[in-house]
């Protein structure tokens, strides 16, 4: 079976800034995104837990994408002035293999 590389982008965020990091995804070319809510988790700060938030505007989300390494060039480029803005993320990158080479440019 024939298998394709790309790059796959995790992002976990405050629920606040979904939507610009779902544009940001959407304005690099990306073909699709899968979000996952009600994320908690410990880190450098403690825990962080979904429960309890302010009307669904607090707590973290992932968002995550496949794309080819021209787009999540972009979107990584943009992620990384959101951080340089102050905006807290975690982000991380990994070489996947897919089958459907069209399906996640």
């Amino acid at each position: 079976m024939e298998m394709f590389d790309k790059k796959l982008i995790s992002i976990i965020v405050e629920r606040v800034y979904r939507d610009q990091v779902v544009r940001l995804i959407e304005d690099s070319g990306a073909s699709g995104f899968t979000e996952y809510t009600e994320i908690s988790g410990k880190g450098r700060h403690g825990i962080r837990s979904d429960h309890g938030g302010l009307g669904g505007i607090s707590g973290n989300l992932e968002i995550v994408s496949i794309t080819g390494p021209e787009v999540a060039e972009r979107i990584l480029q943009g992620l990384s002035t959101m951080l340089d803005r102050g905006v807290v993320m975690v982000v991380y990158v990994a070489d996947v293999k897919v089958i459907r080479n069209k399906h996640f440019d």
